[in-house]
């Protein structure tokens, strides 16, 4: 009843929003939400593993100047009935989907914009399919490597206050329920935060617009682990490339160098007091620069 009562809540809340679906090129039926008017753009969500649920107040804001592709990622979401093991989520067939969802959606090229995990499958795609991509646009991206992922880690932990990090000690320990799950989420976002207090407002907002796909997280940072290096291939791509960087983000700053480095044309735009959730903590802020980029 809870789920009922929470689908149609939605679905009346998305007025304009139309779920398709498309094949891939393995065979596998995955999903996307498109809304607006207007030069296309695809939207990926981070994680891996989260659904693309949290994006749709970007696809609203968006919805007079562009057309919004919500894309639910294999193994995430609406897309989450499919096989999943090593040989399916893996960053070369995220890749894949991806431009199978060009050729579906018929353009020549793609604008594409990704928020952290969704930042670094943006710049995957724009390394593998540069002539098919003509515009990026990443947000709290980790770099084009995995060098800095135990800097952000320590980061996360070094910004929960002491009896946060104590709570999520405690609540790591009991065992798995629904409320256990439901406090370890709690206190392991609440870093991602510059304002806890806007943190703790927000995060209900996000857990109940997107569900957690723990499988295909594991196999995916399993993939990562070993192939997610794009130094060398990522210099291939010449489009428009816009990084939009909270200036308090977890994710080390120098992320945001490497990347430059490697694209010269880059053009970085920091918003200030803000973590790794700029859409929730300088909305007004961060949907203007959004609109100025793509």
């Amino acid at each position: 009843m809870v789920f009922l009562i929470t689908f149609l809540l939605t679905v009346i809340q998305l007025p304009g929003q139309q779920v398709k679906s498309f094949k891939t090129s393995d065979g596998e039926t995955l999903y996307y939400t498109a809304k607006g008017k207007g030069p296309l753009v695809v939207f990926l969500y981070g994680g891996p593993g989260f659904g693309v649920g949290p994006m749709r107040p970007w696809a609203d804001s968006l919805s007079n100047q562009f057309e919004s592709i919500l894309f639910e990622q294999r193994g995430t979401g609406l897309s989450s009935n499919v096989k999943l093991d090593s040989t399916t989520i893996n960053l070369k067939r995220a890749t894949q989907d991806i431009e199978d969802l060009r050729i579906h959606l018929g353009e020549k090229q793609l604008t594409l914009c990704g928020i952290s995990w969704g930042g670094m499958l943006t710049q995957a795609y724009a390394s593998y399919f540069p002539e098919k991509t003509k515009n990026i646009v990443l947000v709290s991206t980790l770099g084009p490597d995995l060098s800095l992922t135990a800097a952000f880690n320590d980061n996360m932990n070094m910004r929960r206050f002491p009896n946060e990090r104590d709570s999520l000690t405690y609540w790591n320990k009991q065992p798995d329920s629904d409320f256990s799950k439901m406090k370890r989420n709690y206190f392991s976002f609440i870093s991602e935060f510059y304002s806890h207090t806007i943190g703790y407002k927000m995060l209900p907002q996000f857990f109940a617009a997107t569900k957690f796909h723990e499988t295909m997280s594991d196999l995916m940072w399993k993939d990562l682990s070993i192939n997610y290096d794009l130094k060398s291939v990522l210099i291939n791509y010449k489009g428009r490339c816009s990084i939009i960087r909270p200036r308090q983000d977890p994710v080390p700053a120098e992320s945001v160098y490497q990347i430059k480095e490697i694209l010269p044309q880059t053009n970085i735009i920091f918003i200030e007091r803000s973590g790794h959730f700029p859409d929730y903590e300088k909305p007004k802020e961060f949907f203007k620069i959004l609109r100025g980029v793509l």
